[in-house]
């Protein structure tokens, strides 16, 4: 460990120290949030002496979270960024397949059982009993882990090298222009590779003034803050901006937004087209976890593709249908608790093979087709998540919906959850289905929800609504 990221950060600081961070209630500079990181991570070296412990971070957005990623930093060990999403469950199964020293966090409630817990200069500072079994070895260069999304175990704990954390903020900085007069108004999580590649390391090497609001992305809390701070770059996932363009979106013209960047679900035409028409252009990005950020376009155009790769990306694509396959200068070592798994999906030319399938245009651009783990088969035919989603969605009475594959003795079919009044005729819904789709496109089992289940990223959770397909089951059905 060498410290780059380290470095990289307090020199941006150094050079813009008045650059502002904060949120409607409260802002500070950044010199103010160095200075309290500082303070900080005295306090945890003698807490937690030594160096390369792992303090895990679970908080919600806010100038502190910044504080503290430095604050380890700066004491030499290695934050790890949790979702704050977790359950209690998955996060005992992190820290101990992890090896997790400490957890800095705002929110007791979700913590697995703690040692102690004690005050970090502003921050609760939770202590982690040690497992019982061997901790894997942090990579000699690793400065910083994040988590994947996870959905049928838990979450990959990626590491990654300072140096991959910088390029990809620098690849990032430069196609989007970012300088110290931006004002970047961050909805997504801080943990989430849409708020740390897209907003907070690029926006902090760059200087820029930083909004971390810690409430929910309403379409009125979105307008609060476009008014109070008139942001020139908007970061949020797509079910802020649906809301947004299902408000009245009259007003957004008044602002200076100049860059709107979303991930982690595709985003609606109809939304793109009604805030395109009001002057706010969602960017097209594509990028994962282990590989940073891969491809940008700050001329997007609604239902266009996801952009041309970014410095330093190379992007090929293997098989029939052809999948993606990606290298960047921004890429993680290896899963630390899952040893191996991303090693082997490297290729001999050291791309990642994705799950997704995809193209580039005749210009450049990506252009994303379904994802390899979204493609299901029903003997012997298959299809995808997208088609079947459409093809309930077009249903009068079906808001949203998330379809899945579902195992239960030995035996597989198709589901899905839907948005929708309770008094949903399923009967109804499916005989609608079976005079637009061959009958096994037509899911067998359908659940009606409040809502679509979805991690802190927006990606639907379908093992989620495989739990709530097989609870259903023995319960009585007019499906």
């Amino acid at each position: 460990m060498n410290g780059i990221l380290l470095r990289a950060l307090t020199d941006s600081v150094a050079r813009h120290p008045e650059s502002l961070i904060g949120a409607r209630a409260g802002r500070e500079t950044w010199a103010r949030t160095l200075d309290d990181g500082y303070d900080r991570s005295r306090r945890l070296a003698r807490v937690l002496p030594g160096d390369r412990g792992r303090v895990a971070i679970i908080r919600r957005n806010s100038p502190a979270y910044v504080s503290d990623l430095l604050a380890v930093l700066a004491a030499g060990h290695v934050p790890m960024l949790m979702d704050p999403a977790l359950g209690t469950a998955e996060l005992a199964r992190l820290f101990a397949d992890c090896g997790v020293d400490a957890v800095l966090h705002d929110d007791t409630a979700r913590l697995p059982a703690l040692r102690s817990t004690v005050d970090c200069a502003g921050t609760a500072l939770g202590l982690v009993d040690g497992g019982t079994g061997p901790v894997p070895q942090l990579h000699p260069d690793t400065e910083l882990c994040r988590l994947t999304s996870g959905s049928t175990r838990t979450p990959g704990c990626i590491e990654f090298s300072g140096a991959a954390v910088t390029a990809a903020a620098a690849g990032w900085r430069t196609a989007c222009g970012f300088g110290p007069e931006d004002r970047i108004l961050c909805f997504a999580g801080l943990y989430n590779g849409l708020g740390f590649n897209a907003a907070l390391i690029p926006g902090l090497l760059a200087g820029a003034s930083m909004y971390l609001p810690a409430g929910l992305p309403s379409a009125g809390n979105l307008r609060r803050h476009l008014v109070e701070v008139d942001p020139t770059v908007l970061v949020a996932f797509p079910a802020a901006y649906d809301g947004l363009a299902a408000s009245d979106p009259s007003t957004l013209s008044r602002h200076k937004v100049r860059l709107a960047l979303s991930s982690a679900a595709r985003l609606s035409t109809r939304t793109s087209s009604v805030l395109a028409a009001h002057g706010i252009r969602i960017g097209d990005y594509y990028g994962i976890a282990e590989t940073g950020p891969l491809t940008f376009n700050p001329d997007p155009q609604p239902g266009g593709g996801q952009g041309r790769p970014l410095p330093g990306v190379s992007l090929l694509f293997d098989g029939d249908p052809p999948t993606l396959l990606a290298r960047s200068r921004s890429m993680g070592t290896r899963y630390l608790n899952y040893p191996g798994m991303l090693e082997q999906r490297i290729t001999e030319s050291g791309h990642y093979r994705t799950s997704d399938q995809g193209m580039l245009t005749a210009d450049g651009e990506l252009r994303l087709g379904d994802r390899v783990d979204d493609t299901f088969s029903v003997g012997g035919k298959k299809f995808s998540a997208d088609e079947i989603e459409e093809l309930l969605s077009s249903h009068p009475d079906v808001t949203e919906c998330a379809v899945t594959m579902v195992v239960r003795e030995g035996r597989s079919f198709l589901g899905a959850a839907v948005v929708a009044p309770e008094t949903l005729d399923i009967v109804a819904v499916r005989r609608f289905c079976l005079a637009r789709a061959a009958a096994f496109k037509v899911p067998e089992r359908l659940v009606v929800v409040q809502a679509i289940p979805r991690n802190g990223a927006g990606k639907v959770q379908r093992a989620v609504i495989s739990k709530l397909l097989l609870a259903g089951l023995d319960q009585p059905s007019n499906g």
